[in-house]
């Protein structure tokens, strides 16, 4: 189960995939069409219908891909759930932070814009919510990687994200 579990969480829906797909077959192109999906995949738009960050926002500048577990604590660099569209202003002050104890005092984080941030997580884990969540626990402690979204909020204690959608 373990070795299920390790190949899914690092390049699923990355660009290898779209390789060993036959979708594209040059690795750079495979790296550009997987960058450009999240740009445009992603539901947070400016009012041209273009992407906006995700943490502010913000729609008029350049964008960047944050990685919401920082690849220094373990987060896969190709995961599509783990990446996401930030202003260059926003991903480097957020840095290896982990996403919510950075966010959620600045002054631009919204409950909607969180909400959105959650969707596309959860759209974009290979985990389905039919996954015993223990069993994705101990394979992360095992790994040493961290769950994607486990940090506690102001209001009250944020449940690991596959207990919020499990039935």
């Amino acid at each position: 189960m373990g070795r299920q579990f390790g190949a899914a969480m690092g390049m699923m829906n990355g660009p290898n995939e779209l390789l060993h797909s036959l979708s594209e077959l040059r690795p750079g192109e495979a790296k550009r069409r997987f960058r450009k999906g999240i740009f445009e995949d992603f539901a947070t738009k400016g009012p041209f219908g273009h992407c906006a960050c995700a943490y502010c926002g913000q729609w008029n500048e350049k964008l960047t891909i944050d990685h919401i577990v920082p690849k220094s604590k373990g987060g896969p660099h190709f995961a599509k759930w783990n990446s996401i569209p930030s202003c260059l202003v926003c991903n480097a002050s957020k840095g290896s932070l982990p996403v919510f104890e950075w966010w959620r005092p600045t002054q631009f984080w919204s409950e909607e814009r969180e909400e959105v941030l959650l969707a596309w997580v959860y759209a974009n884990s290979f985990v389905s919510a039919h996954t015993d969540l223990c069993n994705w626990e101990a394979w992360c402690e095992a790994t040493q990687r961290t769950l994607p979204i486990h940090e506690d909020n102001k209001k009250g204690a944020r449940l690991p994200l596959l207990a919020m959608y499990a039935a």
